[in-house]
């Protein structure tokens, strides 16, 4: 395999969690069907899922009918949302990020700990999801004297998708950083605190000729800004800002940020729930203007920039 800059790399497989691709694999062995049909099948079911959860999550955060079904269409039709009928993990992963938020709220603890698992299987995008997890069944388990089997097994398992994960790669690679070293090697990898980022913001904004590029950058920005301003229970919220602040923290790959910010899915819930409380003719045509110029991305990134998938 090859890295980002095309040279062959014996570990860069690794660099991928391979949650999606074992899914894909067992269900094509027991259909017989190839690779690729499945994982497009794989990804649309994870969508379908995850539309359900996304609505769930609304109706916790304060949404009715309204917002729960722009909710979907805005999360469907974010920028970079193709990569949900694609063979890639985001709809898999969103769809157990979304089950996993439900299942905090509704304190189901065996099941926010199985998709919790099941994400740091799949993604490295899961990471801020399992302190939040651990948080919340620590603060269960102080509070409460009710389902503390549950709250204490969410807490202990949550870490070992993806702490399994990382480990397997560290033992089988050889390589002394692991997964990490891998990762900073192939794809330049590391934690600068933003420094690589906001410096790419910044060159966009005021040299950029692309629109993918200077809509990269605004999409960066307005996620920090909405996190910042947006109010959720503690565990979505921490859930956000924690998704957002990894993918502004690592250096690296900077034009795939948008489809990462994919997982930041919450902000779009509460953009949702805001616009249905509106007027319904303005809120269909804001939504429908929203997911027009999100589907418009997509296509421009797959069609015409080469860097965005």
């Amino acid at each position: 395999m090859t890295d980002a800059e095309g040279v062959a790399s014996p570990h860069g497989a690794m660099a991928f969690f391979p949650g999606y691709p074992l899914l894909v694999r067992a269900v094509a062995h027991l259909v017989g069907g190839p690779y690729l049909a499945v994982g497009i099948a794989v990804s649309t079911l994870a969508g379908i899922a995850g539309a359900y959860g996304i609505a769930r999550l609304t109706r916790h955060l304060g949404g009715g009918r309204r917002a729960e079904l722009a909710a979907v269409a805005l999360t469907a039709a974010a920028p970079m949302s193709v990569v949900y009928s694609m063979p890639y993990p985001e709809a898999l992963l969103v769809a157990l990020v979304a089950w996993t938020l439900v299942a905090l709220l509704e304190q189901r603890w065996w099941l926010a700990a199985a998709c919790t698992v099941a994400a740091g299987f799949t993604s490295p995008m899961a990471g801020p999801l399992i302190p939040v997890v651990m948080a919340a069944g620590f603060v269960h388990l102080y509070r409460s004297r009710d389902r503390m089997a549950g709250a204490a097994t969410a807490v202990m398992v949550a870490p070992l998708g993806m702490l399994g994960y990382l480990l397997w790669v560290k033992t089988t690679s050889g390589v002394p950083g692991g997964y990490f070293e891998i990762t900073e090697r192939g794809w330049g990898n590391t934690v600068d605190f933003g420094v690589a980022t906001w410096g790419w913001v910044l060159q966009a904004f005021t040299e950029g000729r692309d629109a993918f590029v200077v809509l990269t950058a605004a999409a960066i920005v307005a996620a920090v800004v909405a996190t910042l301003l947006t109010r959720m229970p503690w565990p979505v919220w921490l859930y956000t800002a924690g998704t957002v602040a990894l993918i502004v923290v690592h250096s690296g790959l900077v034009q795939d940020r948008v489809r990462l910010l994919l997982s930041a899915f919450p902000l779009l819930i509460i953009a949702a729930i805001r616009l249905a409380r509106g007027r319904h003719r303005t809120a269909v045509l804001t939504v429908a203007g929203i997911c027009l110029a999100g589907l418009w991305f997509g296509a421009y990134s797959v069609a015409v920039w080469p860097y965005a998938i």
